[in-house]
């Protein structure tokens, strides 16, 4: 394979798969598509996934047993990469298999059956992967990922709501340093 050969690697936002692969030498990398582009990076893709959320100050352990509070049990996890774009990633299979891809979920475009064992994955730019995995087990990994994108943005809204007896009397509330101030009214 002629293409750039890259040692260490952190995702971006323009990244849209990490698959496993082999080189000339029999060692174990990744090939990363990165918008129009695929080169490989001598890591593995966990390793990638992993140095990734390192970057941010976070870690993978960290991330799953986050995404499965959030979700509940669930095997695998997607897995969230946190910075100023956060991105959701999620495996089509056990990323402790070699043949796993990981996806990023902003750039799946569609999932395809296209056998009974067997599926096709689409990615912005029009690229396809074909993968040993039903489409109902990349579709429900795909699910999952975005029900953990919907929930981690719900949490992050702001809300405001308390519950009161109620009285005759008048409340104010304002704003503190880290909490509201709930002071009653003298009249």
């Amino acid at each position: 394979m002629n293409s750039l050969i890259v040692k260490k690697y952190i995702i971006v936002p323009e990244t849209k798969s990490i698959r496993s692969h082999y080189n000339d030498d029999g060692d174990y990398c990744s090939l990363v598509l990165e918008g129009d582009y695929t080169f490989m990076v001598m890591m593995k893709p966990i390793e990638i996934i992993d140095e990734s959320i390192n970057y941010y100050g976070f870690d993978l352990n960290g991330a799953t047993s986050g995404s499965k509070s959030i979700l509940g049990p669930c095997r695998p996890a997607p897995v969230r990469i946190p910075g100023g774009m956060e991105m959701y990633w999620f495996p089509h299979t056990s990323p402790l298999h070699e043949d796993c891809v990981w996806f990023a979920l902003h750039h799946i475009d569609a999932i395809m059956p296209d056998g009974p064992n067997t599926s096709n994955v689409y990615v912005s730019g029009g690229l396809c992967f074909k993968l040993n995995a039903s489409e109902k087990d990349v579709s429900m990994r795909y699910d999952r990922a975005e029900k953990l994108e919907s929930r981690i943005a719900r949490r992050k809204v702001n809300t405001f709501s308390f519950i009161m007896e109620r009285t005759t009397d008048t409340y104010s509330v304002n704003e503190g340093k880290r909490n509201y101030i709930i002071e009653r009214k003298k009249e």
